[in-house]
């Protein structure tokens, strides 16, 4: 294969990935605004914020760790990058959602593969809130407990 033929067909894997990734995150960060304009997102952020402090992280960020968990992580991806969250905050959230994302459609596809769905689904929300709760505690910055 010669380096023009090359460069045609990783452009047109690159723009195909791009092109996946935009469908989920565009809508996301749609939502965001959405919920921001209306004043739910305050609501929701009133809401959960007592057990998303628990974390270090404010009540918005539920929905991006419900996206991820009901669709895929970009979808989390999406509302974090929205949410403009700091460095600390979104370095939290990512390892909650990189832990527990797509929970529904996973944990039925490991109960098709023989596992038993319950135990892993606990596992893994429960090693999600011992890493969140330790990056709470170690990271720098205010909201360390």
């Amino acid at each position: 294969m010669d380096l023009g033929a090359s460069v045609r067909q990783g452009t047109r894997a690159g723009l195909l990935v791009l092109w996946e990734l935009a469908k989920v995150i565009i809508p996301a960060v749609v939502l965001i605004h959405v919920l921001e304009r209306s004043g739910w997102l305050a609501l929701i952020s009133n809401w959960l914020g007592p057990v998303m402090g628990l974390f270090g992280l404010p009540g918005e960020a539920a929905l991006a760790l419900v996206s991820a968990n009901l669709s895929t992580i970009y979808a989390g991806l999406g509302v974090t990058v929205a949410l403009g969250l700091p460095a600390r905050e979104t370095t939290i959230l990512a390892a909650m959602m990189m832990i527990n994302h797509a929970a529904i459609s996973e944990t039925a596809l490991v109960a098709k593969a023989g596992a038993r769905a319950g135990w892993v689904l606990l596992a893994r929300t429960v090693a999600m809130v011992v890493v969140a709760l330790l990056l709470n505690w170690l990271l720098p910055g205010e909201g360390a407990a």
